[in-house]
């Protein structure tokens, strides 16, 4: 399946609601066995706040294998490339030590 981006949130992806929306899409697809391409065309601004949910939160349920056989990413420029990889690399090292980091930051963090 293809999601087009642009037609389900419109040309600026900026915040983490519209990114939640994305990633849910995502996972019922997963969930009915189907591969996902993420199509990116039409977009006039990517943040890093809608890639962290979008696409960064899918590495706490799934592995890596698994998103590089199921999950592909079309017409994204060079510049906003880059940042995806940056989200997925921080979403690799967060969940792969998850309950440490958590742990640290609960006693750095003031409630």
């Amino acid at each position: 399946m293809v999601i087009k981006i642009v037609e389900i949130i419109g040309d600026r992806a900026t915040d983490m609601r519209q990114g939640d929306e994305i990633y849910s899409l995502i996972v019922e697809q997963f969930h009915k066995k189907e591969k996902v391409t993420i199509d990116f065309a039409g977009l006039k601004t990517v943040l890093s706040t809608f890639l962290n949910n979008a696409i960064g939160t899918l590495y706490k349920d799934y592995s890596s294998e698994f998103l590089n056989e199921n999950l592909k990413v079309a017409n994204l420029c060079q510049d906003d490339l880059f940042i995806l990889k940056r989200v997925i690399k921080r979403a690799k090292d967060f969940y792969a030590n998850e309950k440490a980091i958590t742990k640290i930051l609960d006693e750095e963090l003031p409630e």
